[in-house]
């Protein structure tokens, strides 16, 4: 007799991190999701998004200590400087504006 073939699970986890907009302004602090995944060469990349106010910031990197310091001051552009806020060169994708930063 065969084998039983493996049941797929029922759930599945999120592996979440907090961006800061600012070193030491905590009520500004955003929850986000991690994705980690590997490119064609097996080298590792991390996926990470999070929704701040007004939008979502997203962001690909090789390890989550670069993409977090990434995302923290994007986030403190947006939030402090109006990163976006006026109209610039953008792509529409699924009917979403995606700026070109």
């Amino acid at each position: 007799m065969g084998e039983k073939p493996k049941k797929k699970e029922e759930f599945e986890l999120t592996e979440l991190f907090l961006i800061k907009a600012g070193k030491t302004d905590w009520d500004r602090t955003f929850i986000g999701s991690i994705k980690r995944e590997t490119n064609d060469e097996g080298e590792p990349l991390v996926r990470m998004k999070v929704v701040v106010k007004e939008g979502m910031i997203v962001g690909m990197a090789r390890n989550q200590d670069e993409i977090g310091a990434n995302l923290d001051d994007i986030c403190l552009m947006k939030l402090d400087f109006g990163l976006h806020s006026k109209d610039g060169p953008k792509s529409k994708v699924f009917d979403s504006d995606f700026y070109h930063n």
